[in-house]
């Protein structure tokens, strides 16, 4: 499978999810209201709490069917174990659905803020996003199947479809029924199903029924590593929605259901930011997964490190620094609601630049899990998460969004400016200062600089919401273009004579 054409089948696809998400939140609050949309702002932070629940099996699933995919005769266990655990997948969502029902009442009446919406609806509303979010929830492991076989361009295609019926198709059905809120969530939960359905039956097809059913007797044996990485790895996860995540949740409770819809528009920027930098890592992870399990592979998994870090700092400074600079008339054009604009233009501005630094970050995350060893990231952020979940928690309650998102900002920035040392030091030694420097802060400068720039343009903004919209193109595309001439590989066609001081090979 070709790294490039999965890169971009994952780039159109997650743009599309992105902008698709981006494009119905002003319909979504014209023909819901800003309270109702504080309800699908609380459905997303429920998706986003249950993967606390995955206990690692989607990120480790993912790393062993790459590995299966790369030595078919090494990993031979691979198909009983995915049998195994697909059984275990059904059970434990039957079972979150009855807990979720059981708590439906209380997080409807006791947690929720809703002034306007009637209480029954907003009580059946959450029952059903618990039955919605348990399918999202035990899809994911077999979605993580597809992308460790590296079938990502039908996965994209599969989610194109989705996403359009999930979004677009939301928005028909809740001008179709008189009770818009109700309908949404019924439709949310009937296309939940289709997805399912489709990625169930191409795992299984990946991994047909003859090799799930042969039997290994040192399967026992082989679930202890498994059992180990994927508790790892579900710990990590834990700890950083707790640390990413904490915000969103007390803010939910304390702050009425129509302020935390517009705050729902700044959580849904920020996660887009986050999100357009998947697509890399979705291609490049099971690729270097496969490439550790060969001897000679750490100098190929380095480099191509090093590139991935340039790809995602050429696409994550421009975007995110642009609307961190242009927050204003990017809100107004987004969602012309003067509440939203004057309430969260700021808010905006540190949560797109912290987004934009966490995108970076993330990829030592990567660099960890593809050696097989999270033990630093556990006990760094098990140091963090004492510290970072209780600020959050006070800085919510007491200084609202805000104080979220400068914490949000600089927290990220200590992971650029130190985490990234030690991780470094520990997986890839002697790469560090270039890194940082080369890879990461050339690039962020740059597109900085282009912005300030275009600052001066005489543009009369908030005029028409399409002009707006416009211009905001133009300065992202150009800064974007500008500062693709800065990775390695495209130095290297301009300029091969002169291209030997940006080689990612070197080391300090």
């Amino acid at each position: 499978m070709s790294i490039k054409r999965n890169a971009i089948a994952n780039y159109v696809g997650q743009i599309y999810l992105t902008l698709s998400g981006i494009l119905v939140v002003p319909l979504y609050i014209q023909h819901l209201g800003m309270e109702a949309y504080g309800l699908v702002g609380f459905f997303s932070i429920l998706l986003t709490w249950l993967q606390l629940l995955d206990a690692g099996v989607s990120t480790t699933l993912m790393r062993e069917a790459a590995r299966y995919r790369a030595n078919q005769a090494e990993f031979i266990w691979f198909p009983a174990l995915f049998s195994a655990l697909s059984k275990f997948f059904l059970i434990s969502t039957l079972i979150l659905v009855v807990i979720g029902w059981l708590a439906t009442p209380w997080i409807a009446h006791n947690w929720l803020d809703a002034r306007h919406l009637p209480s029954a609806d907003v009580t059946i509303a959450v029952a059903i996003m618990v039955i919605t979010a348990a399918i999202r929830w035990r899809t994911s492991p077999y979605r993580s199947v597809i992308v460790g076989f590296e079938h990502q361009v039908w996965l994209n295609g599969v989610n194109l479809v989705i996403v359009t019926l999930r979004t677009f198709g939301a928005v028909l059905v809740i001008q179709l029924f008189s009770n818009p809120v109700l309908s949404f969530f019924i439709w949310q939960l009937v296309v939940s199903i289709a997805e399912a359905i489709c990625l169930i039956s191409k795992s299984y097809q990946l991994v047909p029924a003859a090799a799930r059913k042969q039997k290994h007797e040192n399967l026992k044996a082989i679930l202890k590593p498994f059992i180990r990485f994927a508790l790892s790895a579900a710990f990590a996860s834990a700890i950083w929605t707790f640390i990413s995540q904490i915000d969103r949740l007390v803010l939910s409770k304390t702050l009425p259901l129509s302020a935390y819809g517009s705050f729902t528009v700044v959580a849904t920027a920020a996660t887009g930011i986050i999100l357009l930098s998947s697509p890399i890592m979705q291609a490049i992870v099971p690729r270097m997964t496969g490439i550790k399990t060969r001897k000679e592979g750490d100098a190929e998994s380095l480099t191509l490190y090093r590139y991935t870090t340039q790809a995602v700092a050429i696409f994550m400074a421009p975007l995110s620094i642009t609307i961190a600079m242009f927050a204003t008339p990017l809100l107004w054009a987004w969602t012309q609601n003067e509440q939203v604009v004057t309430d969260m233009s700021f808010v905006l501005s540190l949560y797109a630049l912290g987004s934009g630094v966490q995108a970076i970050c993330g990829l030592l995350y990567h660099l960890q899990y593809v050696n097989g060893n999270l033990k630093l990231h556990l006990k760094g952020f098990s140091c963090f998460a004492v510290i970072l979940v209780p600020l959050n928690i006070w800085a919510a309650i007491h200084y609202g969004a805000q104080g979220t998102g400068w914490l949000w900002l600089g927290q990220n920035v200590f992971y650029l400016a130190g985490w990234a040392w030690l991780v470094h030091r520990r997986f890839a030694p002697g790469i560090h200062f270039t890194w940082l420097t080369r890879d990461v802060l050339l690039i962020w400068v740059v597109a900085a600089l282009i912005a300030w720039l275009c600052s001066f343009l005489p543009i009369e903004w908030n005029q028409n919401r399409w002009l707006n919209l416009l211009w905001l193109g133009v300065i992202g595309l150009v800064n974007l273009s500008a500062c693709c001439l800065l990775h390695s590989l495209v130095l290297k066609r301009l300029l091969p004579a002169r291209a030997k001081g940006f080689n990612v090979e070197e080391r300090e």
